[in-house]
C-alpha cells in the first residue's frame, strides 16, 4: 500500500484533502451535539469554544458546514503535500505520508472520542465543568503526548516508517497545543470563570 501511495501522489493529496474535510465535519458535529445536549455541562472561557484554532472558532460556533477559508486551506494543503511527495527523496516518502496523515487521523480520533462522550452524556451526567482555555490546551497536549508515547513503542516494535511519521505527528500536535497557550490570557491568581464572579 505504501509503495502504491508513493507511486500515486495525487491520490495521497486527495485523501489528505478528504481527511481535512472529515476533521471539519467532526468538529461541527461535536459542536452541534454540545449546543443541543451538552452545553449546560461544559463551557470554556475566556472564549466558549471547542475549536483550538483561533482562525476557525467563529465558524465553528456558527456551525458553518461550508467554510470557504477551510475549504481553500484544504485544497492548498492537498496540493502542497502532493508535490512534496513527488519532490522529496523516496527514502523519506513513507515517513512523510505517516506524518501528514497522522496529523489528521489523531485529531479525527480525538473528535470521535469527544463526540461519543457528548452523546453518551445525554443521560446520567450532572453538574457543570467550566474550563479555562489554557487548561483545555494543556489537557489536549497531554492527550496527544500520551498517544505519542504509545506510538513510539509501536514504531520501534514494527519498524514501520509510516508509524514513525505518525509518532512525529503526535508529538507535533502536542507541541502545537502548547504553542497555542501564547494566544490565551494567563490564569489569574484568584481565577474564577466569568459567570461565577
Amino acid at each position: 500500500m505504501t509503495e502504491w501511495l508513493i507511486s500515486n501522489p495525487y491520490v495521497f493529496g486527495l485523501i489528505t484533502f478528504v481527511l481535512m474535510q472529515i476533521d471539519w465535519f467532526l468538529t461541527l458535529s461535536q459542536e452541534k451535539e454540545r449546543k443541543e445536549h451538552y452545553f449546560k455541562h461544559y463551557q470554556s472561557y475566556p472564549i466558549n469554544t471547542i475549536e483550538g484554532s483561533p482562525a476557525f472558532q467563529d465558524s465553528v460556533a456558527k456551525l458553518k458546514y461550508l467554510n470557504p477559508k477551510h475549504l481553500i486551506a484544504s485544497v492548498v494543503i492537498g496540493i502542497i503535500v502532493t508535490f512534496t511527495l513527488i519532490l522529496i527523496p523516496p527514502r523519506f516518502s513513507a515517513l512523510f505520508i505517516g506524518y501528514v496523515w497522522g496529523m489528521y487521523l489523531i485529531v479525527c480520533t480525538q473528535h470521535l472520542t469527544n463526540l461519543t462522550g457528548y452523546m453518551a452524556s445525554r443521560k446520567g451526567l450532572h453538574g457543570k465543568l467550566i474550563l479555562h482555555q489554557r487548561t483545555g490546551y494543556l489537557i489536549q497536549s497531554g492527550r496527544y503526548f500520551a498517544i505519542s508515547i504509545f506510538l513510539v513503542f509501536l514504531s520501534i516494535l514494527s519498524g514501520s516508517e509510516i508509524i514513525y511519521g505518525v509518532t512525529i505527528a503526535g508529538f507535533t500536535s502536542s507541541l502545537r497545543h502548547l504553542l497555542l497557550l501564547r494566544k490565551v490570557p494567563k490564569i489569574g491568581q484568584d481565577d474564577l470563570p466569568p459567570d461565577l464572579k
